[in-house]
């Protein structure tokens, strides 16, 4: 533990007591700047994450019509089902360990120290019991601007950031961002398995995030919100917004049944690209020879009377 405050606690307690002095006082204002720092410190890492993602989706898409083949073809043999599918993500550059790298994973477990240590860093500066305030001073640097502003306020807007929001607005406001940036990397697919999971995890994640925020303090609650809006951005540069906005792709299902007619979509399709227009319910052609047939019969009538 004393490896971690070392490593983790300390740097992070002392820069946002610095970033707060500099900041009139304010420590909103240095919670504030200590997330943008340490987004910025980690954007290659994040960008290289979230390209690594894009590409294995993408690998995922084109070998897709390949997997469906070769659960069919090797349907009676689970093990040779897994050998040609280890052999073909081989072929394609996917890790089968791929899941692990997801940016979204990847990205929560490298903050987690950070979490930690700025949840520590939060209840120490502000000293809420004299046991934070004899932490608070084990920790310090020997730094003018980290010792000169002490103590700091908590208030800042409506929040006392060493107490969870009273009003839930920062654990609805997390949710909603991590709905969003869930969303953006979420790829249609027709497979109504995945289309589950994918429907799962954009609910799960963002209450879950909602809840953690509404159980901690406040200042912490304003680095999720923060950082939630960075890697939206960054998410909309790397992914662009189309995954935001994409419509939900057809179900295999959907494909031969539609309104509760098999094969309704299949005809439709086809009657929309190959069938002549209708009048009606019969071929426009049939009804139009109808016409001029009983044009011709009446002309013919006409003259015998004449």
């Amino acid at each position: 533990m004393g490896v971690l405050n070392v490593i983790f606690l300390q740097p992070i307690l002392n820069i946002l007591l610095v970033l707060t002095n500099i900041l009139f006082g304010n420590f909103g204002l240095g919670v504030i700047a200590l997330t943008i720092l340490f987004r910025l410190v980690l954007m290659p890492l994040t960008v290289l994450q979230l390209r690594s993602g894009k590409k294995t989706t993408e690998a995922m898409n084109a070998i897709k019509p390949r997997l469906e083949q070769l659960k069919k073809k090797h349907a009676k043999n689970p093990q040779k089902l897994n050998q040609e599918t280890m052999k073909l993500y081989k072929e394609a550059g996917i890790s089968p360990m791929g899941c692990l790298a997801s940016p979204m994973l990847l990205s929560t477990v490298i903050q987690l120290p950070i979490y930690f240590a700025l949840y520590r860093a939060i209840i120490q500066a502000l000293a809420a019991t004299p046991q934070d305030f004899l932490g608070l001073s084990q920790n310090l640097y020997s730094w003018g601007l980290a010792t000169q502003g002490l103590p700091v306020s908590g208030h800042f807007l409506w929040l006392n950031l060493v107490n969870p929001d009273p009003f839930f607005v920062l654990p609805v406001l997390v949710g909603v961002t991590q709905w969003v940036s869930q969303k953006m990397i979420t790829q249609p697919t027709a497979d109504p398995q995945q289309q589950s999971m994918n429907g799962m995890m954009q609910i799960l994640m963002p209450l879950m995030m909602g809840f953690v925020t509404f159980t901690l303090p406040s200042g912490l609650g304003l680095y999720f919100l923060l950082s939630g809006i960075i890697t939206m951005v960054v998410q909309g540069f790397v992914y662009g917004w189309g995954g935001l906005f994409a419509k939900k792709a057809p179900s295999a299902e959907a494909g031969g049944k539609q309104d509760g007619k098999p094969g309704k979509a299949k005809a439709d399709a086809k009657s929309a690209g190959h069938a002549p227009p209708t009048v009606g319910s019969k071929p426009a052609g049939s009804a139009l020879s109808g016409l001029l047939n009983r044009f011709k019969r009446r002309e013919g009538d006409k003259k015998k009377r004449d």
